[in-house]
């Protein structure tokens, strides 16, 4: 416990030095967009493409996994949608915002650090999969969806093209496409240009969590309605617990991959989810707050996961 413990007072204390930095050195947002730019576009695709180059290709094609950590996400989404758009009267593009805000975890900034510095770099693997697969989720429905719920004219083509650019161009899915083809043909990168993504991954861990404590720091705490308690329990417990629940039934996942989706899963709502927010103009203070109630939370939560997983607690036998 004590090495989890060392782990993750210095992790979470990256995020809140970023926080406060947020709330007490007021700086132009134009500066918190170039560090998102640096992160998103050159600390972080290093750290994917080296982890998913050095792995087996037999563990890139791992379609239960993939299939049963895709699949908790989307009936996590689906369940906050219904129950936004049936019960609560919500427009769909709203729901449609919310069931992303309850299912879409913040792994990019968050997850891949923190599984590479508390789990080994072979878990990285497991945590970029989950990754890929549940963005393209996410840039799919929301799209659809609130395409479904403009007053406008739906120009299919138009969206088919949008999501197909989001996913496609996504500099994490480049990054994995690129390792996959790495791994797959055994690839080996001249010395000097490995050299300069070591370089640049070492700064993703630090640059990720500052960042991401800056961000949340200037998201308002509003737009909390009856939903909010909803969206909050499904990403904080559900959604964990309804990925461990399906991979124990399965069974014959590595130990470790199921750690990793469990812990992937217990992820506080992703930044991401307030872009997308911004984007379509629905449920943007809402957003906002989802993401700075569940990191909060996630200091709980995610401690809890890596403690169980430290002690070797999970997978466990639900039967």
């Amino acid at each position: 416990m004590s090495t989890v413990v060392n782990l993750i007072l210095p992790f979470f204390g990256l995020i809140l030095i970023g926080f406060i930095a947020g709330k007490f050195i007021r700086k132009d947002k134009s500066g918190i967009e170039w560090f998102n730019t640096f992160v998103i576009y050159f600390a972080l695709p290093p750290l994917v493409f080296q982890t998913v180059a050095s792995a087996p290709i037999e563990q890139l094609t791992n379609w239960p996994f993939i299939l049963a950590t895709t699949f908790s996400s989307y009936a996590i989404f689906i369940l906050v949608f219904a129950v936004s758009l049936m019960i609560l009267n919500k427009r769909i593009g709203e729901a449609a915002m919310q069931g992303a805000a309850a299912s879409y975890g913040n792994i990019s900034y968050m997850g891949l650090p923190l599984t590479v510095a508390a789990l080994g770099p072979a878990a990285a693997v497991p945590a970029t999969l989950i990754f890929c697969f549940d963005s393209t989720l996410q840039y799919s429905l929301v799209p659809l969806l609130n395409s479904f719920g403009s007053s406008e004219k739906t120009d299919v083509k138009a969206i088919l093209i949008k999501i197909a650019r989001q996913v496609f161009l996504h500099p994490f899915i480049i990054a994995t496409i690129l390792g996959v083809f790495a791994s797959a043909f055994s690839i080996k990168l001249p010395l000097p240009v490995d050299t300069l993504l070591d370089f640049l991954s070492g700064a993703a861990a630090p640059s990720a969590l500052f960042i991401l404590g800056v961000t949340v720091a200037y998201q308002p705490l509003a737009g909390m309605g009856r939903e909010f308690p909803l969206i909050v329990i499904a990403k904080s417990v559900l959604h964990p617990l309804l990925v461990l629940l399906i991979l124990t039934l399965m069974g014959g996942i590595d130990p470790l991959w199921v750690g990793v989706a469990v812990l992937m899963a217990s992820l506080p709502t992703a930044t991401t989810v307030f872009v997308m927010a911004v984007q379509y103009d629905e449920y943007v203070e809402g957003s906002s707050s989802a993401i700075l109630v569940t990191t909060a939370i996630s200091m709980i939560t995610v401690t809890l996961v890596l403690i169980m997983i430290d002690r070797g607690r999970l997978p466990l036998d639900f039967f």
